[in-house]
C-alpha cells in the first residue's frame, strides 16, 4: 500500500463517505482523491470511491470479473450495482452506459443522465446496506446536480482544479452554473489554493476553507535510502550526463515545454526525464519536438510505488509550469513530493507556491530556468535536510485531520 501502514486517528467518529470523484481509482498517478479516501478508508470510515466517466459494457464487465468475479454468478446484481469492495473499508464504484448515448453535448439533460444520473443509481444498492446516510464528497463540479439529488448527511465540495480552466471544456457556462449551484448548497467548500479560496468563498461565506495541498513525504524520502536502487532507466540516461527531472502529467496547457525546449538545446549536457501520460486532459498536446531531442527523456508513465526509485537518479528536480488561468489556481502536490526526495527543485512563479518561494529555485522566464537549473546542480546536496523536513510538515495526515476537524465542527453545528 503506497499509503501509510500505520492506523491514524482522523476522529473517534467514522462515517460513511460517497466520494464522487473526477478520476479513476485505478489511474496511475495519485492525486487528492486516492491520498484522501485510502487513509480515510484505512482509518475505518467506510469509503466508496466512485469512478469518474463511464465503461462501455464490455469493459465494464471485464472490470468486475476481474475485482469481484463472484459478482458475475449474479448478473442482475453485476448489472445494476456497481460497488465492488476492494479493501476492508475501501469501494470502488462504476457503471457502464452506450458510447453513444454520450455523443451530445456536455451539460445536456441526455448526457447527463448517462454520464451522471445513471452512476448514482448504480449506488443505490449500496446505499441501502449503509445504516446511516452517507457524506456525499463532490471532486468533479460535473458531477454537481446528481450529487444534489442524493440523499446524505452532509455534502463536501473539495474544489483542488479550476476546470472551466481545462481545454476539454470549450463551452463551460453549464459547469460554472453548475459549479456554482454545488458551491452555495454545500454544506463545506474546501479549495487548495488562494486563487480557487477567492473564486468560490463568496458563494458561501461561512463554510468555505482554504486548505492547501501537501505532499507524501514519507513516501517520497524513500529516494534517499541508500539502500534503494535507481531505477535502471534513469541510471543509463546518468551516464550522459546530471538528470533534470519532472514527474507529472506532460500536457501543453500546463507544463511550459517550451522552457523544456529551450534548456534543452541551450544545454546539451544536461539530460531532461519527464515521467507521466502525454495529454492528460489535453488530447491536442504535441511532444514531437521534445521526442526528437536526445537529451530529452520521454519515459511514459510509472508506478507510484516505484517513484522514488526514479527521482533518486535525478539530479535536480523541476515544476516548470505556464502561467495561466488554470495554473493561477495549482498548487501542485509534487511540490512538496520532490521536497521529499532532498534534492534542488527549480519552479515556474506560481501563486499559490508564494510563500514557499525561497524553499525552491523560482524561474520567471526561459533563460531564467536554464539559469536556476544551473545554480540547482551547484547545489547539490545543500540544504537537503531543511527542504526535506518541510515536506513532513506538510503531510497528508496533517491536511486530513485539518478537513475532518471542519466536518466534525459542521456537523456539530447542524446538530
Amino acid at each position: 500500500m503506497p499509503w501509510e501502514s500505520k492506523r491514524m486517528r482522523y476522529g473517534e467518529r467514522k462515517h460513511h463517505i460517497i466520494c464522487l470523484s473526477s478520476q479513476n481509482w485505478d489511474e496511475v498517478m495519485w492525486t487528492n482523491k486516492q491520498h484522501i479516501m485510502s487513509r480515510l478508508a484505512d482509518d475505518g470510515h467506510h469509503v466508496v470511491h466512485v469512478d469518474y466517466g463511464t465503461r462501455s459494457l464490455p469493459r465494464y464487465l471485464k472490470y468486475r470479473f476481474e475485482h469481484a468475479p463472484k459478482d458475475l454468478l449474479d448478473p442482475v446484481k453485476a448489472m445494476t450495482d456497481g460497488v465492488v469492495q476492494r479493501g476492508e473499508s475501501l469501494y470502488v464504484g462504476t457503471h457502464f452506459a452506450i458510447p453513444s448515448a454520450l455523443r451530445g453535448p456536455q451539460g445536456s439533460a441526455s448526457r447527463d443522465f448517462f454520464e451522471h444520473d445513471l452512476k448514482v443509481r448504480f449506488l443505490k444498492q449500496h446505499l441501502k446496506t449503509l445504516p446511516e446516510l452517507p457524506i456525499v464528497w463532490v471532486y468533479h463540479p460535473a458531477m454537481g446536480d446528481a450529487a444534489l439529488k442524493m440523499e446524505r448527511s452532509l455534502l463536501v465540495y473539495d474544489c483542488v482544479d479550476d476546470y472551466q480552466a481545462f481545454p476539454l471544456y470549450k463551452d463551460a457556462q453549464w459547469l460554472i452554473e453548475r459549479e456554482e449551484r454545488l458551491c452555495r448548497q454545500a454544506d463545506l467548500v474546501f479549495t487548495t489554493a488562494p486563487r480557487l479560496y477567492e473564486l468560490k468563498q463568496h458563494l458561501n461565506p461561512a463554510n468555505t476553507h482554504l486548505v492547501h495541498n501537501v505532499g507524501d513525504a514519507d513516501h517520497f524520502e524513500k529516494a534517499r535510502d541508500p539502500e534503494l536502487e535507481i531505477a535502471p532507466e534513469v541510471l543509463a540516461i546518468r551516464e550522459q550526463g546530471p538528470v533534470i527531472g519532472f514527474v507529472g502529467a506532460v500536457s501543453n496547457y500546463k507544463l511550459n515545454m517550451d522552457w523544456i525546449q529551450h534548456a534543452a538545446e541551450a544545454r546539451p549536457g544536461m539530460q531532461f526525464v519527464l515521467i507521466g501520460p502525454v495529454g492528460l486532459a489535453d488530447p491536442g498536446t504535441d511532444v514531437d519536438r521534445l521526442s526528437r531531442m536526445p537529451n530529452v527523456h520521454l519515459l511514459g508513465s510509472r508506478d507510484y510505488a516505484d517513484l522514488p526509485r526514479y527521482m533518486k537518479g535525478f539530479d535536480v528536480t523541476v515544476i516548470p509550469y505556464r502561467i495561466n488561468q488554470y495554473t493561477e489556481s495549482v498548487f501542485p502536490i509534487k511540490f512538496f513530493e520532490s521536497l521529499a526526495t532532498g534534492k534542488p527543485l527549480v519552479i515556474s512563479m506560481l501563486p499559490a507556491l508564494e510563500e514557499f518561494w525561497e524553499d525552491a529555485l523560482v524561474a520567471d522566464d526561459a533563460d531564467d530556468f536554464v539559469a536556476r537549473c544551473e545554480e540547482a546542480l551547484a547545489l547539490g546536496e545543500d540544504g537537503d535536510e531543511q527542504r526535506v523536513a518541510l515536506a513532513r510538515e506538510y503531510s497528508w495526515p496533517r491536511r486530513i485531520s485539518k478537513i475532518m476537524g471542519h466536518i466534525e465542527q459542521r456537523f456539530s453545528d447542524l446538530s
